[in-house]
Parts: structure tokens; C-alpha cells; sequence
């Protein structure tokens, strides 16, 4: 037998704490063989990231590690700075779960995708970036050639996840660490880009270590899954039959969860008709272009980001806007939210055009309060100098004009609790919580408003199955018990069949299909809505390429060690 590309045993990782290191992941035990796929799932906080941030070596320098990391035999304890270096960008590939945090805002794209292929490949820059033209295309990204001018706030974010895959394979790395990659990708593209990844690790023995909180994802691309809890890896099990190989109570309950976010709640009322007389929310005939870089030369072109999308949500009523990276879902919300100015058509929230922006600061603020927006990544959205308990103070003064601290306090615990946060967690800065704490972090914030309408732009996305299945729910009790209006922006639509009343499907910036969440999904009439749920993982379920393979390979830059010291 061959030795494992990538072994761990006894992984330890502590932090500096005032009363000494505490540590936050105490046993990882797992192997990743040659052209192997292995799922590490578990709730957020149990160490799944931290342990792949140890093995490319990315954690804090205060950070302590015990135990053996090991990538084809070679122990990382015995390299010094320039091999780990080396080993990070020929050997190892690592996509992480925000890549709008991961990319400069000030360099375009192609900057991003043809450093490494230049100043380690040994790549012209024409070479390079023909190679990152082919890459973005092998992983669905449209029109290349301009995303490779555009920067990163010009890119959705599930573009934008495509696009840091695309860097990861730039190199043809021996070992791909994916964490969270598919989170924010919608299912045509997840399935797009998960089978690539299988062609890759079919033709060049490319192993991968899958981060995911998708169990029926996991259980799809994986050989393996490793199940980890508060920092330990508690079983190991075969991902075709891991449902039925579960010993451990906490793998069960994670696929009990799993199970449940698709389940709509018995005591929901039924849906809301989207032609009540008196819609809390009512858009109509919206549109929305840009300027965009041309894909060659100098000058802009017209980009339509939405084209004529008009829907109404009533009051206590939920929505769900679905659709591609790209189709125009965010770009309707930051609208009717105040964040983007409509080219045409019109929003109404109670009765007043919000069409007109605020004129005032008094008037954003009235209107902030009325409708309050969850982002999609939150790690962009709170402020990393803020403790949680400074960004929920802060929140709750501002909406509720009170000084008074032990009312202020006592609402910040009320919010804490609703988003099933510990207290002791109100003290940290969002760098040192888990996506999945920082998300609910957003939503804490959000909620601190007491809304009438609450936009959710991929809210869940980067939680766990558990804890989706805990935020999800408790959405829909603030609904029911307050009326408080939701508009899901999502890629999920089992999170749409769970919450949402009605969907919206969104294409190209047009709507394709607009009704009852129950019909459309069960009896869809558009090809396009049936795409969507043909690309859910389930049982039996294999990701298919619908982007044709290209006829000519990509260029293979870096992986001939000899040929690049040549050059030098």
C-alpha cells in the first residue's frame, strides 16, 4: 500500500488564553489516500477549519500544535520556512469558505489568478492568463475573459467562490483542502463544480479533504466522512452507507438535522397569497443595469442585472427568491433595502415608494428600522474591532433611543439567546468565532431593530445542519408570534420549502417561476426550475458536467520541479 497523501494523528491545537493555552481541537486522527475523497463534517466550532488551517500552515503564530501532520510522508515539523512554503504552493491547495476575504479589493481578478502560475509557475503572462481564461471556464464562471479585468466587488459571491476554486487548481496540487466550498454556490453550480473536482481527481490522483455541513453532499463526492465534535474526530464511516453505519448519537443527530430543514413546520398557517389587498412589500417592474469592463480592449459595456421583476410579501407572509450566482437575487434586495438605486419601476414598503432614496439620516434611519438586511458573508459584514457585546449594544441603542444600560444589557442577552449563543461568546471578536457564530452574530444584530420585513441574503448558508435547523425555526416562530415579513434570498430550496410561503425563480435577471412554494417545487412548470431540483444531492445522487468538457487540455504550469529551477 501506498502511504496517505495526507495523514494527521493526534492533531493538537491551542490558543494563548490570559490563564494559559486553551485548547481548541484535542484529537484529529484521519488519512486522505492518493486521488481519495474524505467529508469532515460536524457543528461550528468543533475544529474542522482549524485543523485544515494546520495543515497549510495558515494558523496564528501565537497558536501552539501537537501531534503529526504529514502531506506524501513528509512530517511539516521537519520543514523549515522555505519547504513549507514551497510544499503550500506546489502541493497543496487550499479554497476558503469567504473568498471576498481572501481576495484584494484593489487588484482585478486576473491579478489574483496569475500571481502564482508567474512568480512560482515560471508562466509568461500570456500563458498565465490563457490558463486562467480556461480555468474559470472549467469551473462555470460566464464570460471569462471580462471577469479576468473586473475586481472582486464587481462579482457575486458565488462567483466569487468559483473563482478561488479556479486559483486552487491553478497549480495542479497534489492535495485540495475545501472548506466550505459549496456554501456559497447554488445547486446547478455546486453540481458543476463538485464534478469537477471528480474528473480532477480522476485523471490527475487529485485527493481531497471536504469540509461540509451537507451530509447528502458529502455522502455524494465522498469516499469517506469523518465526523468531528468539540475538537475531537469521534468516527470514521464509508459516505455510501454512512446512514446506516452511524454508531455514534451525535452522527445520528447530524443526520436527524439534516433531514429536518427539508420538513415545513405542522402549525404553519397556510401560505399567503402574494395578492393581498395590502402587501407589507410590493415591487413592481424593477430594473437594474451596470457599467461594466468590456471583455477586451478599453470602454464599458451594459450589464442587466435585473430586467422587469415585480412580486408582493405580505405582512407575517415569507418569500423566497431563488436562483444562479448572478441571476439578480442580491442585487433585488440591496434595492428594495435602500442599498442599490433602481433604474425603473418601483418599491413600496406599508404604503410609502421607497423608490426615492432617503433624503436624510433621521430618514434612513426610520426606514433601517422597518426593513433590516442579513448579509451573505458575515465575516465582511460586522465590525472586526467590535466585540459581540459592543455590535448588539451598539444595534439596540441606535433602534430603540435608550441609554438605559441594564435595558440595553438585558435585550442584548434576550438577542443572544434567540440565536442560541453562549454569553461567554459576547466578549470575542468575529475573527475568533466560527463562520457559523458569526453569522448568527448578523442576525442577533438585525433582529435588534424589530423589523416588519427581514432580508435574508443567504443567512444560513454557512451553518451547520443543526444549527440551521435552530435558526430556521426560530425564524418562523419570530414570524408567527411578531409578524415580521421574511424575503429568503437563497440557493437552498429545501430552506425555501421549509420556511418560505412562496418562491420567486430567478434567471439571467428575468423571473422564470413565481407562486406557491408547495406547486412550484412539486410540479414545476419551467425547464429551468426543474434544472434546480434535478442538481440536489440525494441518495443515488452523481454530480454531472453540463458545461461541455473543453477539446484542448489547460496548460500544465508548475508541477515540473526541474523545468522551473531551469528557468532560473
Amino acid at each position: 500500500m501506498t502511504a496517505p497523501v495526507l495523514q494527521l494523528r493526534s492533531l493538537e491545537i491551542a490558543m494563548p488564553t490570559a490563564d494559559g493555552p486553551r485548547n481548541l481541537v484535542h484529537d484529529c486522527t484521519l488519512d486522505v489516500g492518493l486521488g481519495e475523497s474524505v467529508g469532515l463534517v460536524g457543528e461550528s466550532g468543533s475544529g474542522k477549519t482549524l485543523s485544515v488551517r494546520a495543515i497549510a500552515g495558515l494558523l496564528p503564530e501565537s497558536f501552539t500544535t501537537k501531534g503529526t501532520i504529514a502531506v506524501e510522508g513528509q512530517d511539516l515539523a521537519d520543514l523549515d520556512d522555505r519547504g513549507r512554503r514551497e510544499l503550500r504552493a506546489l502541493r497543496i491547495g487550499m479554497a476558503f469558505q469567504t473568498p471576498r476575504a481572501h481576495l484584494n479589493p484593489l487588484r482585478t481578478i486576473g491579478d489574483f489568478l496569475t500571481e502564482a502560475l508567474v512568480s512560482v509557475g515560471g508562466a509568461t503572462r500570456e500563458t498565465a492568463e490563457r490558463k486562467a481564461v480556461e480555468l474559470l471556464d472549467e469551473v462555470g464562471v460566464p464570460s471569462p475573459e471580462r471577469r479576468l479585468r473586473q475586481r472582486p466587488a464587481e462579482l457575486s459571491g458565488g462567483l466569487l467562490q468559483r473563482v478561488m476554486i479556479a486559483s486552487t487548481l491553478a497549480m495542479n496540487p497534489r492535495l485540495l483542502l475545501a472548506d466550505e466550498i459549496t456554501t456559497a454556490l447554488d445547486v446547478t453550480t455546486q453540481e458543476e463544480v463538485m464534478a469537477v473536482i471528480g474528473d480532477l481527481r480522476q485523471h490527475r490522483d487529485l485527493s481531497l479533504l471536504f469540509i461540509t455541513h451537507d451530509l447528502a453532499l458529502a455522502g455524494a463526492v465522498c469516499d469517506r466522512v469523518v465526523v468531528m465534535k468539540e475538537g475531537r474526530t469521534i468516527e470514521t464511516l464509508r459516505a455510501a452507507s454512512m446512514r446506516q453505519d452511524a454508531t455514534e448519537d451525535y452522527t445520528r443527530i447530524l443526520m436527524s438535522a439534516s433531514l429536518d430543514i427539508a420538513a415545513p413546520l405542522t402549525d404553519a398557517p397556510p401560505p399567503v397569497s402574494a395578492l393581498a389587498d395590502e402587501p407589507v412589500l410590493r415591487v413592481d417592474g424593477l430594473k437594474k443595469s451596470f457599467r461594466v469592463r468590456a471583455a477586451r480592449g478599453r470602454g464599458h459595456e451594459i450589464l442587466t442585472a435585473i430586467d422587469d421583476v415585480a412580486f408582493a410579501l405580505a405582512a407575517g407572509g415569507s418569500l423566497g427568491i431563488v436562483g444562479e450566482s448572478g441571476s439578480g437575487k442580491s442585487t433585488t434586495a440591496r434595492i428594495i433595502c435602500g442599498l442599490e438605486r433602481t433604474d425603473a419601476g418601483s418599491v413600496q414598503v406599508s404604503g410609502e415608494d421607497w423608490s426615492v432614496p432617503a433624503r436624510s439620516g433621521a430618514e434612513r434611519r426610520t426606514r433601517a428600522k422597518v426593513v433590516q438586511m442579513v448579509f451573505q458573508d458575515p465575516y465582511q459584514s460586522l465590525d472586526r474591532r467590535q466585540t459581540v457585546r459592543q455590535c448588539l449594544t451598539e444595534a439596540v441603542r441606535v433602534h430603540r433611543r435608550s441609554d438605559d444600560r441594564a435595558a440595553v444589557a438585558a435585550r442584548v442577552t434576550e438577542l443572544m439567546a434567540a440565536v442560541r449563543l453562549d454569553d461567554a461568546l459576547l466578549d470575542a471578536r468575529p475573527r475568533s468565532l466560527s463562520g457559523g457564530q458569526r453569522q448568527r452574530v448578523a442576525i442577533a444584530r438585525a433582529l435588534a431593530a424589530e423589523p416588519r420585513v427581514l432580508v435574508l441574503d443567504e443567512a444560513v448558508s454557512a451553518l451547520d445542519v443543526t444549527t440551521q435547523v435552530e435558526v430556521l425555526t426560530l425564524l418562523e416562530r419570530i414570524r408567527l408570534d411578531t409578524g415580521v415579513a421574511l424575503l429568503m434570498i437563497t440557493h437552498d430550496l429545501t430552506v425555501v420549502r421549509r420556511l418560505c410561503d412562496e418562491v420567486v425563480v430567478m434567471r439571467d435577471g428575468r423571473i422564470e417561476e413565481y407562486g406557491d412554494t408547495a406547486t412550484v417545487l412539486d410540479d414545476p412548470q419551467a425547464e429551468y426550475t426543474r434544472l434546480l431540483l434535478d442538481s440536489i444531492p440525494r441518495a443515488g445522487w452523481v454530480p454531472q458536467r453540463r458545461i461541455p468538457l473543453r477539446t484542448t487540455p489547460i496548460p500544465t504550469i508548475g508541477r515540473d520541479r526541474t523545468t522551473r529551477r531551469s528557468r532560473r
